[in-house]
């Protein structure tokens, strides 16, 4: 039971309101009325004076006329107050006035306080109504930190926020949920990438395709749907092989081998070929980890920070062989991996340590005679074409969950795009994450993700949408859904991002902020970009011409029919199931001696209702005076005789022994056998006859 719901709860909560009400009122009449007693002066006789009555007041009626006072005071800021002069007092000036008790006049010096609004406190209630993020969803108090810089109101999930960072992907309930006004840094779908086996079937898909623009990846199988085939490639390349889990992270399950032989049938892998000459700095291996932030699919918005990390392996690097491929410290550049090295450095400079940043890989770059430039474009590229592949779920989950958001997006999200760079200076694409790490553990880490956190933030359009404007015209709407005539139609204004009109339009011409908030949006990005560079949609025209022919994929299979790789995954899962169907029947055969399924089930003979109901009717009368029986003192101590009795001859027969020492000989016995008489197995391991000795 939710104890919030409770009418008792509700009553405790109208009880506390209450006392604080009447706390707060006794405040206010301790500090705005100020009686000054000392100054006991009688009334001057004026013209303009109100007249006050001098008569003798019984002693009864003196706490009443004290209370009348207090209430006067309480009540300072009504028209008690007034001046004696009838001159208008203006509002910063205190009220003064006069009271008589005891036969005595008193002045009244009542201050009143009026609160003067100015544009700054204006500006930060909307800026405050406008701003409000939820991070308690994120593990990373950096994130609540930066929001607090900017401005943000920190509010929990059950509030009206209007970003929500959250480190794991939310559920389909709360997209539903979610106001017009509201965004969350995640895209549904966008596990389509995210994932290594649904990333390596959109590449590949894409790549059957477009075989000369997606060479972005090395050669991917997904096994054990593609195990023939890259069986069928081994054996006529001899390369090495990188195995990972298809849903890992962190480096975990991951190795090398040069024989795919060693593989089970029936794994779930990715196989990858193993790109052995990468681009060494120092003799060492490393890639990079892009950071890219993606405000709208439809239209296609991708923004990538000028700066990053590029993480390095621990071991300088040697060609694979079957002597190194163990050694994670040198193929593996993962940070969960090599920050457990003992030559993990931490270094301040940037030009050394295990972690840098990619200002110094440019300049490195650039003290090497590298075309930078050229370089950040082919990364530019990777990206764009990774995240087009799959652009049409993301496109089709977005409207389907967001079908009513017409002021601003409703989503945005970061990714951290893992990068490895061969010697000839190529980019390849290895995995994609949908909440990269925001750790602080170092300075470097600090310089790269502050700063592209507090970017991020000013960069999202969640200050364009006015929260109480929406609320506002949802309860319109609600209510004229519920107040429509039959055969009226409510239709939600749709937003185009074309400004033109039709002939039925009315002449009324809205503000252009009003018209286009697609506008608004690409104008106040462009504004905000911070450090961010705008790769999508790109600058140059021609470039955008290249990238439109990526968003039809009219000429190939659908993605949601079925493919020969699919099958293979539905034969064998089919398969598997098989198997675990047999080994559970045989279980239970080894349990109950027979199995389930030959039980020849007695058939029950169906007595008539009126039978039944009477036998259960008797039944539940004999439960209910049912009574223990008489329990006999004398026939207790005999059956505690017995099984003395019973225990004396085990012991003295020397039964337990026999029995072990039979089984030990026949090779039966179970680690069971072996942890409750380990004194037994002992023995008989150290040569004794059992049968006769201790």
């Amino acid at each position: 039971m939710n104890l919030k719901n409770s009418k008792f709860y509700k009553r405790i909560q109208e009880l506390r309101r209450f006392s604080k009400e009447k706390i707060r009122k006794d405040r206010e009449q301790r500090t705005c009325a100020r009686l000054d007693m000392a100054l006991s002066e009688q009334r001057p006789h004026h013209e303009s004076d109100l007249e006050w009555s001098s008569s003798p007041r019984r002693r009864s009626k003196k706490t009443k006329g004290k209370k009348k006072a207090a209430s006067r005071l309480s009540g300072g800021k009504d028209t008690h107050c007034s001046s004696p002069v009838g001159d208008e007092i203006p509002p910063e000036a205190g009220i003064q006035s006069y009271i008589q008790l005891n036969d005595k006049c008193y002045r009244l010096a009542c201050t009143r306080q009026v609160p003067v609004k100015s544009s700054r406190d204006d500006d930060r209630s909307i800026s405050e109504s406008k701003s409000a993020i939820c991070v308690s969803n994120s593990r990373y108090a950096m994130i609540g930190r930066i929001s607090k810089t900017l401005g943000y109101k920190l509010v929990k999930e059950t509030k009206l926020w209007n970003i929500l960072w959250s480190d794991s992907f939310p559920g389909v309930e709360l997209f539903k949920n979610m106001k017009r006004f509201q965004q969350i840094n995640h895209f549904p779908g966008m596990i389509e990438i995210c994932r290594k086996d649904l990333l390596s079937r959109n590449l590949n898909r894409m790549f059957k395709v477009y075989p000369h623009d997606y060479k972005i990846f090395p050669k991917t199988w997904m096994l054990p749907a593609d195990y023939g085939d890259a069986m069928n490639y081994a054996l006529t390349h001899k390369r090495t092989f990188i195995l990972k889990p298809d849903s890992g992270a962190q480096g975990r399950g991951i190795w090398l081998t040069n024989d795919l032989k060693t593989i089970g049938a029936n794994e779930r892998l990715i196989c990858q070929t193993y790109v052995h000459r990468p681009l060494l700095i120092d003799g060492y291996k490393f890639d990079l980890r892009v950071y890219t932030l993606i405000t709208s699919v439809d239209p296609l918005r991708i923004f990538v920070y000028n700066e990053g990390l590029a993480r390095f392996a621990t071991n300088k690097y040697v060609e694979p062989t079957p002597g190194n491929s163990n050694d994670l410290y040198m193929h593996l550049t993962n940070y969960s991996v090599n920050k457990r090295n003992s030559h993990y450095e931490l270094c301040d400079n940037d030009d050394c340590g295990s972690k840098r940043k990619l200002s110094a890989i440019n300049n490195w770059m650039r003290r090497h005679n590298y075309d930078v430039e050229e370089f950040w474009t082919n990364v530019d590229d990777v990206i764009i074409k990774t995240v087009l592949s799959a652009w049409p779920v993301l496109k089709h989950n977005y409207h389907a969950c967001f079908p009513g958001h017409d002021k601003i997006q409703a989503c945005f999200e970061i990714l951290g795009f893992d990068i490895l760079v061969d010697w000839k200076l190529k980019p390849y694409i290895l995995e994609v994450n949908h909440s990269p790490s925001f750790h602080t553990n170092e300075q470097v880490d600090r310089e790269v993700k502050r700063p592209l956190i507090r970017d991020t933030l000013n960069l999202v359009s969640a200050v364009l949408a006015d929260k109480k404007q929406i609320m506002r015209e949802d309860r319109k709407r609600v209510k004229q859904r519920l107040l429509k005539t039959k055969g009226e139609t409510l239709q939600r204004p749709r937003v185009c991002s074309g400004s033109t009109k039709t002939e039925g339009s009315p002449k009324k011409v809205e503000p252009e902020e009003d018209q286009d908030p697609l506008a608004q949006q690409v104008a106040w990005e462009d504004s905000h970009m911070g450090n961010f560079r705008r790769i999508m949609p790109p600058p140059d025209g021609t470039k955008a011409e290249y990238y439109s022919q990526f968003y039809g994929q009219t000429n190939q299979v659908s993605i949601f029919a079925e493919t020969a790789a699919s099958k293979k995954r539905e034969d064998l899962a089919r398969k598997m199931r098989l198997q675990i169907e047999e080994k559970k029947a045989k279980q239970d055969q080894m349990l109950h001696g027979r199995n389930k399924t030959d039980k020849r089930k007695r058939q029950l003979v169906i007595l008539p209702r009126a039978v039944r109901e009477k036998n259960r009717v008797q039944l539940y009368r004999l439960q209910e005076h049912w009574l223990p029986g008489f329990i006999s003192e004398a026939e207790e101590r005999l059956r505690h005789t017995w099984l003395q009795m019973r225990t004396e001859a085990i012991k003295t027969l020397r039964i337990t022994e026999n029995v072990y020492a039979t089984l030990y000989e026949a090779g039966n016995l179970t680690n069971t056998d072996m942890v409750v008489f380990p004194h037994l197995y002992q023995h008989l391991q150290n040569g004794f006859d059992i049968k006769q000795h201790t």
